[in-house]
């Protein structure tokens, strides 16, 4: 302000005295002492011009960096792509190091440079600590710790849910954006503490590093819970589920009966679909086994419905085989066979994960199948890590089977 000229008078002889202008303005750094230094900006219809820049002694260069870049702030703000330096203003070396060539440096002045204009004008810089309250910090960096993860764990469920062949790229792209995110939610977490210790005084100090210690914790257990086990899980299904690989076929001497019998892994359907081209005479599939990958049993059950065969159970039948028997067109089950139900489930994934896939069960239960709607609403409240089985007076009421025979 005109007021200061006798301040700047003093700090910088040689400096114009400030005057009030649409296109000419003199900024200044106070210390605790007066002024610590000073630039004058003038704008032109292409470049922001920098006038003068007068750095007091202490810490020289890291005020010219700060009203340089306040300098490029402002060009960015009256959309001015271009900033220009006065002969000698900064040493070679430094003018060098902020990018300036022959006195100028042409500037960015999209979104992303006007957002981090905006975060330095608030105190809140992304990736170090700034001059905004705790709270205000608080505000900001904790949005943005959520937002990271959030994105992080939301590329495991994209992969997962996919609907594509798992690739490498499903398995490597989301652990190293989880891994990033996460170290990026962390460091603004850290950044939180610094601001809380920066207040000082009282408690705030270790209340904040008390906070920012939990909020670690917590971002470690939600990736162990999660991110971990869903993205081991993609890499055995990428390895060929070599664990849920043991599905036994075979068929009776006369052609027409179908022994399916094992846990269902990626590629089980194909092996089945393989049997029944070669044995044209198959009327009748026998099923038992824990289960398995879902997709699995429902492409054998579409392969069952379509040749329009019969299912049977002699001893268990659990999970994903249980989606296979529902294939058929004329369901049994042996005295003392079971049936054993629970919603579909992924590891890693919580209940919200799996709604698009407990739908389409209970579309497939309720609609493909012709099972009652009571009963297929208690399959889909069975958690995934426990078995339902019920009754044969329950399967026979619901329709999930015709009848029980020897």
């Amino acid at each position: 302000m005109p007021a200061d000229a006798q301040a700047i008078a003093v700090f910088a002889p040689g400096v114009p005295p400030p005057s009030m202008s649409d296109n000419r303005a003199t900024f200044v750094i106070e210390g605790a002492t007066g002024l610590l230094a000073l630039i004058g900006l003038a704008q032109h219809a292409d470049h922001m011009q920098i006038e003068y820049l007068v750095a007091g002694p202490g810490e020289p260069r890291e005020h010219t960096r700060t009203l340089i870049a306040f300098a490029e702030a402002a060009a960015r703000a009256v959309n001015v792509r271009m900033v220009r330096l006065p002969q000698g203003a900064l040493p070679d070396d430094l003018a060098q190091s902020l990018g300036y060539v022959n006195g100028q440096k042409e500037i960015s002045t999209g979104a992303l440079a006007r957002a981090r204009d905006h975060l330095e004008a608030v105190g809140v810089p992304l990736l170090r600590d700034g001059t905004a309250s705790p709270a205000q910090t608080l505000y900001y960096r904790g949005v943005w710790a959520a937002v990271a993860l959030l994105i992080g764990l939301g590329s495991v469920s994209l992969a997962v849910f996919s609907g594509s062949q798992t690739t490498l790229f499903h398995i490597v792209a989301p652990a190293v954006l989880c891994a990033v995110t996460s170290i990026f939610a962390i460091w603004q977490i850290a950044l939180t503490a610094v601001a809380g210790r920066r207040r000082g005084g009282g408690l705030m100090p270790l209340l904040a590093v008390v906070a920012a210690a939990v909020s670690v914790l917590a971002i470690g257990t939600l990736l162990y819970d999660r991110a971990v086990p869903a993205l081991a899980e993609l890499w055995n299904i990428y390895n060929g589920d070599e664990e849920l690989g043991d599905l036994a076929l075979s068929v009776s001497p006369d052609g027409t009966v179908l022994y399916v019998d094992g846990s269902y892994g990626m590629g089980s359907d194909q092996a089945v679909r393989r049997m029944f081209e070669q044995n044209p005479k198959i009327r009748e599939v026998v099923l038992s086994g824990p289960g398995g990958r879902i997709g699995a049993g429902f492409e054998i059950s579409r392969m069952i419905r379509s040749r329009r065969l019969a299912t049977r159970v002699e001893t268990g039948c659990a999970s994903a085989c249980t989606i296979a028997f529902l294939g058929g067109v004329d369901r049994s089950i042996a005295p003392g066979a079971k049936l054993g139900f629970h919603q579909a489930s992924f590891p890693g994934m919580s209940a919200d994960d799996m709604f698009e896939a407990n739908r389409d069960m209970k579309r497939f239960l309720t609609m493909s199948a012709g099972i009652a709607p009571d009963f297929a609403q208690r399959v889909l409240d069975t958690p995934g890590d426990s078995i339902w089985v019920p009754t044969p007076e329950e399967l026979l009421a619901a329709r999930v089977i015709k009848r029980v025979s020897r």
